[in-house]
C-alpha cells in the first residue's frame, strides 16, 4: 500500500502537459529535483532491506525527497532509495526541440513505454546525463522523461539586454501561468536561445528560463576599444557584511560603497529582513549581492537536519518575497558547518580569508589595520553592517585598497560563479 502511495505522489509531482503561450497547463506540484548518480549502486525498497535494481554511474534520476542520508528517487518506473552521497547535482545542458512533429516524452527509453506528454517545437529543454542508443533524459517544466535524441539540437545564442523599464519576470516554462523563478533587472545582459510565440528562453550566470520577448532588445554593438585603453584591473577583493540589514548602519555603508563605486555581498539574517525589508531592497537595488545567513543566526552544527533546513529555507523564502530572487550564496553563522549543512545548499558555501574582528573590538582603527596587514588579490573580507564602528572604518578601508589598485567585486564575481 505504501509503495502505491509513493507511486501516486510521484505521478502527481512530475507528470503534466506544458502548453506554450497561455494555453492550458495541467495542475501539478513543482517538479522534483534531477540528480546524477556518481557510481554504480543499488536501489532499495522503502524498508531499505531489499534491492530492487542496480543503477549505473551517471544515470539521471528524479529525487523525490532526502532525509537522514537517504534519497527517495524514481528511475524510469522504479521508486526506491539510495544513499544521498551517491548523488550529485549536475547543471543541465540546454537543448532546442527541433523535429518534424512534437516529440513524445516517455517514462523509459523505449517507444513502447507510457507517455508523459509532448514537447513543443522550438522550446528549450534541460538535458541531463549521457544519451543511450536512441534516447536522452530531459526536463521541461513539470515533465521529465526520455525523448528521441534526434529531436533535440544545440541552440544558437543571441546577445540581448532587458529593456530599460521594469524588471522582467522569468518563468519555468513559456506560459504566463507557470511558476515564477526569478526576475531580471533592467539593462541586464542575457543570452537568448530561442524565440517563439512571444516567449524567449534566456540564460545568465545565475538564472535561466522563459521571459516575454517584448521585454528584450538586441544588445548594442560593442564599440572598438581606444588606441590606448586603460590597463585592466587584475586585483580584486570581495567585501562582505554579515548580520544585517540594519536600519541605520546599512544605509551609511551603502552611501560609502556608492562613493567608491564598490560592489559588496551582504549575508543577511532572516529575522532582520522581516523587520527591515525596505533596507534589503535598497541593498539589492544598489547592485549588491544578497547572501543567506540563516533566519536567527544559530550555530547550525548544533541543530537537527530539519532545523537546519528551516533556518535556510525560511530566510531564502523571505529574501525572494522581498527582492524577487533567492540568495545566490550562503554563509554559516560562526563559520560552523558540516556535510549535513552543505548537502542542503543549492548555492556556494562562502567563508572568508580576512576576519577584521570588527564585532569584537568595535574599533575603526583596528578594522582598518586588519585590512592593511592582510589584504591581497582574491581576499574575502568579513565585516558586519550592524556596528557603527564598522561604518566609521569603511571609508578609510576603501580609500586604502583603491590606492593599491584593487577592484571591489561581489563574492560570486570573485569566485567566477
Amino acid at each position: 500500500m505504501k509503495k502505491i502511495l509513493y507511486f501516486l505522489l510521484t505521478v502527481f509531482c512530475i507528470v503534466g502537459v506544458s502548453v506554450v503561450n497561455n494555453e492550458h497547463v495541467h495542475a501539478a506540484a513543482p517538479s522534483a529535483t534531477i540528480k546524477i548518480t556518481t557510481l554504480e549502486t543499488g536501489v532499495f525498497d522503502e524498508t531499505l532491506e531489499q534491492k530492487m535494481i542496480t543503477l549505473s554511474k551517471a544515470s539521471p534520476v528524479i529525487v523525490l525527497s532526502e532525509a537522514d542520508g537517504w534519497a527517495e528517487i524514481q528511475y524510469k518506473t522504479v521508486i526506491g532509495y539510495i544513499p544521498s552521497e551517491y548523488l550529485k547535482s549536475a547543471p543541465p545542458q540546454y537543448m532546442l526541440v527541433q523535429a518534424k512533429e512534437e516529440p513524445l516524452v516517455h517514462v523509459t527509453n523505449n517507444e513502447e513505454s507510457d507517455i508523459k506528454g509532448k514537447l513543443h517545437l522550438n522550446t528549450i529543454v534541460e538535458l541531463y546525463g549521457s544519451a543511450t542508443a536512441d534516447f536522452v533524459f530531459v526536463k521541461y517544466g513539470r515533465i521529465a522523461g526520455f525523448v528521441n535524441k534526434q529531436a533535440i539540437v544545440k541552440p544558437v545564442s543571441k546577445a540581448m539586454i532587458v529593456k530599460n523599464s521594469n524588471d522582467l519576470v522569468v518563468r519555468e516554462i513559456a506560459s504566463s501561468s507557470s511558476t515564477e523563478i526569478g526576475v531580471l533587472r533592467k539593462n541586464s545582459p542575457v543570452k537568448m536561445l530561442t524565440n517563439l510565440k512571444g516567449w524567449a528562453f534566456v540564460t545568465t550566470d545565475k538564472l535561466s528560463g522563459y521571459v516575454l520577448t517584448n521585454g528584450l532588445v538586441t544588445s548594442p554593438v560593442v564599440k572598438e576599444k581606444p588606441a590606448n585603453p586603460k590597463p585592466a584591473k587584475d586585483k580584486k577583493i570581495a567585501l562582505t557584511f554579515d548580520d544585517g540589514p540594519h536600519p541605520k548602519v546599512t544605509k551609511q555603508i551603502l552611501k560609502i560603497l556608492e562613493k567608491f563605486e564598490a560592489k559588496a555581498t551582504f549575508f543577511v539574517v532572516g529575522q532582520e529582513v522581516k523587520e527591515h525589508p525596505e533596507i534589503l531592497k535598497a541593498v539589492y537595488n544598489a547592485g549588491h549581492e544578497i547572501g543567506n545567513h540563516t533566519f536567527n543566526h544559530e550555530k547550525l552544527t548544533a541543530l537537527s537536519a530539519k532545523e537546519i533546513k528551516q533556518q535556510i529555507q525560511a530566510t531564502d523564502t523571505l529574501i525572494k518575497s522581498t527582492i524577487g530572487q533567492r540568495a545566490t550564496v550562503f554563509r554559516p553563522p560562526y563559520g560552523s558547518y558540516d556535510k549535513t549543512i552543505t548537502d542542503q545548499l543549492n548555492v556556494p558555501n562562502v567563508l572568508w580569508t580576512i576576519d577584521t574582528l570588527d564585532w569584537k573590538h568595535r574599533d575603526p582603527k583596528k578594522t582598518v589595520q586588519a585590512v592593511k596587514e592582510h589584504a591581497k588579490n582574491g581576499s574575502i573580507i568579513l565585516m558586519h553592517d550592524i556596528h557603527q564602528t564598522t561604518a566609521d572604518a569603511l571609508d578609510e578601508v576603501l580609500a586604502t585598497l583603491q590606492k593599491q589598485g584593487y577592484e571591489f567585486v561581489t563574492v560570486s564575481e570573485l569566485l567566477g560563479k
